[in-house]
């Protein structure tokens, strides 16, 4: 392997504001004191010490991915579809409506729920795309996702008539209930329901508990957008923002599921 190529990689990773910021706060904590101080400052850096241990733990890869071996829901293969399904619903919170224009949909790392979606539409594996997301904002009530994102899709071929906009629901509580009724008015009684992979066991208890589970009806899975993360032993050891950010999203997740589940939600 080239030297060049391989410190090129490695370096970096070791000055980058996070692993940086870790490094020298546990060498900070065995800075000399003054003798009258030692005992006194010993406890605290210690602490110290520890804090700065388990935040490189929790930031990085290889604890990030533990998490999404226990939480995640697998993706399935095509063939564990039917051949054809009334409706595929997919779960909001993929774009940004307050930065998005009439003429771009600003997407986050969430995107492939909708391009997933119309992928299945495109193949003939579901008869009709069912759109649910009112708007999460507490700062924004009326800014609703599900219109601008059904505009994106009809942009990519998917005709009008087979879209369904449900542009009311505040959280995953809400998107079952409101695409409930839709789908009883309508007769969708073959379901298909995209998520990302991490929102899939809250998202899925949600909407077995509303009913889509009922009467010979069938709510089949599809989980998308992994939170896995592909380095390899040692990279995965480097602690990064990015898995950080991914580990808050699944402690969220995780007491989002708690909280519905209290409720009676799930």
């Amino acid at each position: 392997m080239n030297s060049f190529f391989f410190w090129s990689k490695v370096l970096p990773l070791f000055l980058y504001p996070l692993p940086l910021l870790l490094i020298v706060l546990f060498i900070a904590s065995f800075a000399a004191t003054p003798r009258y101080e030692r005992e006194k400052g010993r406890k605290f850096r210690w602490l110290v010490r520890g804090i700065a241990v388990l935040l490189w733990i929790l930031a990085s890869p290889w604890f990030s991915n533990l998490l999404v071996q226990l939480w995640e829901s697998p993706r399935l293969p095509l063939s564990s579809l039917p051949s054809v399904s009334d409706t595929a619903i997919v779960l909001g919170g993929l774009s940004d409506p307050a930065l998005s224009t009439p003429d771009h949909l600003e997407f986050n790392q969430s995107a492939e729920r909708l391009s997933e979606a119309v992928q299945l539409y495109r193949e003939g594996r579901v008869k009709t795309i069912l759109i649910s997301s009112g708007s999460g904002d507490l700062s924004r009530p009326g800014l609703a996702e599900a219109p601008g994102l059904a505009a994106w899709a009809e942009s990519m071929g998917v005709k009008s008539r087979d879209l369904l906009v449900e542009s009311k629901s505040r959280n995953t509580y809400e998107n079952a209930r409101f695409s409930k009724k839709i789908c009883d008015e309508r007769g969708l009684h073959s379901v298909v329901l995209i998520t990302s992979a991490y929102h899939m066991p809250r998202a899925l208890a949600v909407f077995r508990k509303a009913g889509f589970s009922d009467g010979g009806r069938m709510l089949i899975p599809w989980a998308v957008d992994t939170q896995r993360d592909s380095r390899q032993f040692p990279f995965n050891l480097v602690a990064d923002p990015k898995s950080l950010a991914t580990v808050q999203l699944f402690l969220k997740e995780i007491v989002g599921y708690g909280v519905y589940a209290v409720a009676g939600y799930l």
